[in-house]
């Protein structure tokens, strides 16, 4: 065996190696770290076909494999590759089928076409993998200014080494299957090592907008009293300590707080200078602070903010979950947007979901309802909203419940002797609609009628 046949088939060895660690890691493959070992799977029968060529020339089947398994393994590595370079991104189901689409119809043309079909996959194999290099390429390199030096090192590594697979293969070196068993080994070793480090962040910018407002909350002298957690993951995603308590509201936000309604002010956190629009409000005698003040901020731009601050102060509370005052669950117009946010989530229509809408016979039995559907269901995660939907009527959505788990609830906890209840099951897409059947219920019921 020459030793150019014992570095492939060392290549194959250190694949087999590479798949048993991802495979006997404690935690479940999954994410990148599941692409990532297909692509080390598929690197295996393609390293032997390399060694067996090189042991004994091309034989008439030894390629039976070999183009295949190059368009798994780089199909495989491109689904990684977008998994390493966006936060939370998950393939569509086009990309899922060409990855395993390409290679089926490559095995199956060399199957049944036989010999004559190995020039014309070779020239397919060949536009189709390196089309796949230059996309993952392209989406690796997207974290190569990254904050953690680990990732920051991979990324201009990968790039490194796609030029370099591009030279060798231009000389037709055929030494792409080494390359790419030292690379898979070297991710494997690292995502066992430091996979929290991996990981995409999310912007911070997109994050804080995901959070909500951020909210300063001054005393009567103007004085910084406190602040909430998206102010403080602000300051914090941007490697900048919060303001401390104390400090002056003008200082802070640039401006005298009693001689503002709507305001438009640029936090400096770390290097970065940030727009937000907002209000600010005075309160009560009886608040907490008594006599202070509280300023709330949005993200914004400089044209939402020229604009009357009456259109300013609207477009900031627009965005806000505003609260009935009766039942202290979201009013009418704030449920129906929440309910139109959860239905335009990428993934909604796969996510089960059952409403729950009652009908109270006096502003009474419904603010007992209420707060009886508060505190069994705002702090959970399945909530998707709660509101009012009519004078007497409240509404609740909630995802992965069933519509007999809930209904069962409702019958333990409400007063049906006081309230009418009417449950509908669906998805998180159709929510609305399901929210719409639960009212024409109630409607024909209240038109039907009654038995003498």
């Amino acid at each position: 065996m020459s030793w150019v046949t014992g570095v492939h088939l060392a290549a194959a060895v250190l694949a087999v190696v590479t798949c048993l660690g991802l495979l006997t890691r404690r935690e479940r493959l999954q994410g990148s770290t599941r692409f990532l070992f297909w692509a080390t799977v598929g690197t295996v029968p393609w390293t032997l076909s390399v060694t067996l060529v090189k042991a004994e020339g091309i034989h008439p089947w030894h390629q039976m494999l070999w183009f295949p398994s190059i368009a798994f393994s780089g199909g495989a590595m491109l689904l990684w590759a977008g998994c390493f370079a966006r936060y939370d991104w998950r393939p569509s189901n086009g990309l899922v089928a060409m990855w395993l689409g390409v290679p089926a119809l490559m095995l199956a043309l060399r199957v049944l076409w036989g010999l004559p079909s190995r020039d014309p996959l070779f020239v397919a194999n060949t536009v189709y993998s390196f089309g796949v290099l230059v996309v993952m390429t392209v989406w690796v390199s997207q974290r190569a200014n990254d904050p953690v030096p680990l990732v920051r090192t991979i990324a201009r590594g990968f790039l490194a080494t796609s030029i370099v697979i591009l030279i060798a293969e231009a000389f037709r070196l055929n030494v792409t299957d080494i390359v790419a068993s030292l690379v898979l080994a070297l991710l494997a070793a690292t995502t066992l090592v430091a996979s929290d480090r991996l990981r995409v962040r999310p912007s911070p910018d997109v994050l804080i907008d995901d959070l909500g407002a951020l909210l300063f909350v001054f005393d009567h002298d103007q004085r910084l009293v406190d602040l909430n957690a998206p102010a403080r993951l602000f300051y914090t995603l941007r490697g900048s300590d919060p303001p401390e308590r104390g400090s002056l509201g003008a200082e802070l936000l640039g401006t005298d707080l009693g001689t503002v309604d709507a305001i438009l002010v640029e936090l400096r956190a770390g290097t970065d200078l940030v727009r937000f629009s907002g209000y600010v409000q005075r309160l009560p005698s009886h608040g907490t602070p008594s006599r202070g003040w509280v300023c709330l901020l949005r993200r914004s731009s400089l044209a939402a903010a020229e604009g009357s601050p009456r259109s300013s102060r609207l477009a900031v509370m627009n965005r806000l979950p505003a609260y009935d005052p009766d039942t202290r669950v979201l009013s009418a117009r704030s449920f129906d947007q929440a309910l139109a946010s959860a239905a335009a989530y990428p993934r909604a229509g796969s996510i089960p979901a059952t409403a729950l809408v009652l009908e109270a016979e006096d502003q009474t039995a419904l603010a007992q309802a209420a707060r009886a559907v508060s505190a069994s269901w705002e702090h959970r995660l399945e909530t998707v909203a709660v509101g009012r939907c009519g004078e007497l009527r409240l509404a609740l959505v909630a995802r992965d419940v069933s519509q007999e788990a809930l209904g069962a609830w409702a019958e333990q906890v409400l007063d049906e002797t006081r309230v009418r209840l009417v449950t509908r099951s669906g998805t998180v897409e159709h929510a609305p609609a399901l929210v719409d059947a639960a009212l024409g219920e109630i409607d024909a019921g209240r038109r039907r009628p009654r038995p003498t």
